[in-house]
């Protein structure tokens, strides 16, 4: 059983992104689009499955730290944990604006969780597949203070938690002192916002007396517009991480000269060298002609990748909550169906009909999973109409969208 809060508080980011639902339900207003929000929690699908295949090497990091390094002990009482909460904060604040300001850090470890060009609560679920093993180095000084990994852990998975609810328009603005004091839905708008004047703002994991400290806070004035200044333009979840990791490494190739490869690196994201035009400004949004990516596939093909997806999102619960009980290989095994998944479904969702054979290879690896995993007799019975109802299902969406 895994009692990381973060996956602890699944129910409740799905009951909240319910509510949601119904907000644009009452309201008619457009919060969500369903390729969007399924490509979102695709993103953090696969975010939570690596992260529990190296999470522990992260955490072992931390501990390494802690054993032999510490230079106190902090002991288990309430203020130790009011300060290891702030502390936290603090160090998430420099990872976060660190991850901004440094090439290598935004196209590895945080565009992915600016590329949606909408602003719900599915947003904060769309996390970068390697984020967390960076962003551990940063959290390294706690363990030399001397707070233990549990601590840590915990306080960090409470930290995360509360940034969830801020990815949200259906709440305008908090009483004057919260939002003084906290980070809310109206300061993090303006973090994911394109806007230049938006841009690298507002860094804040809770408490939002760091950017008025370090001088990086900006109020919400007009409506933001929300994405990266180079759109991704796609649903699948995997090639969502490796496009900016392609880019900077085409840009660090294209880029003469040894020093200047490095700056590509660890220079802010848009730096080139001056022979190449010199460091390139976000423009303005043209709000006239700028239009969100929003391919998408016929209503039966729609319907059939979200049946799918649920199904995904079950399994991945499933494997989250019990990864622990699996030998690596299986581990393995199932990790790389689930991002196998969320990949091929995105693709759908993309109309990339070359595609479709993969599906029928997908449904049949499903059955097998299936009879794998029951280990009983009636688990053949069970994979056998799973693969007929959705084999005919697929097909039969599948001619629809010709």
């Amino acid at each position: 059983m895994n009692f990381d809060p973060v996956i602890l508080s699944i129910p409740l980011y799905f009951t909240l992104i319910g509510l949601e639902l119904l907000y644009q339900l009452f309201k008619k207003v457009k919060v969500y689009r369903t390729n969007d929000a399924i490509s979102n929690i695709s993103c953090g699908i696969s975010s939570q499955v690596t992260n529990a295949l190296w999470g522990v090497l992260s955490i072992g990091m931390y501990q390494f730290v802690y054993e032999f390094g510490r230079i106190a002990t902090m002991p288990n009482v309430w203020w130790s944990y009011l300060l290891l909460f702030v502390l936290v904060d603090l160090m998430y604040y420099w990872f976060h604006r660190a991850s901004h300001e440094i090439n290598f850090l935004w196209n590895t470890a945080h565009v992915v969780h600016h590329q949606s060009e909408d602003y719900n609560l599915s947003v904060a679920l769309r996390q970068a597949s390697f984020g967390g093993a960076f962003a551990m180095v940063f959290y390294l000084p706690l363990a030399l203070i001397g707070f233990n990994a549990y601590a840590f852990l915990t306080v960090k998975g409470i930290n995360l938690i509360y940034q969830f609810w801020i990815h949200t328009e259906a709440i305008k603005k908090m009483p004057k002192w919260f939002e003084y004091v906290f980070n809310t839905p109206s300061h993090h708008r303006v973090h994911h916002g394109r806007n230049p004047k938006y841009i690298d703002k507002n860094h804040a994991g809770t408490l939002m007396i760091w950017d008025r400290m370090f001088g990086t806070f900006q109020q919400e004035e007009e409506k933001p517009t929300y994405g990266v200044t180079k759109p991704t333009n796609t649903w699948n979840p995997v090639w969502a991480n490796v496009l900016p990791i392609v880019d900077m490494t085409n840009q660090v190739k294209a880029t003469p000269g040894f020093w200047n490869k490095l700056k590509v690196l660890f220079y802010k994201p848009g730096w080139q060298p001056v022979e190449l035009g010199g460091y390139q400004m976000a423009p303005e949004v043209n709000k006239k002609t700028y239009r969100k990516f929003d391919v998408h596939p016929h209503i039966p093909m729609i319907r059939y990748v979200f049946v799918q997806f649920v199904l995904v999102l079950t399994f991945t619960a499933y494997f989250l909550f019990t990864s622990g009980n699996y030998v690596l290989s299986t581990k393995l095994a199932m990790a790389g169906f689930i991002i196998w998944s969320i990949a091929q479904l995105g693709i759908l969702m993309e109309n990339r009909r070359s595609w479709i054979p993969v599906e029928f290879i997908r449904l049949v690896s499903s059955a097998a999973l299936i009879v794998f995993l029951l280990e009983t007799t009636i688990a053949i019975a069970i994979a056998g109409g799973f693969l007929l109802v959705f084999g005919i299902w697929f097909y039969s969406a599948s001619k629809k969208t010709q």
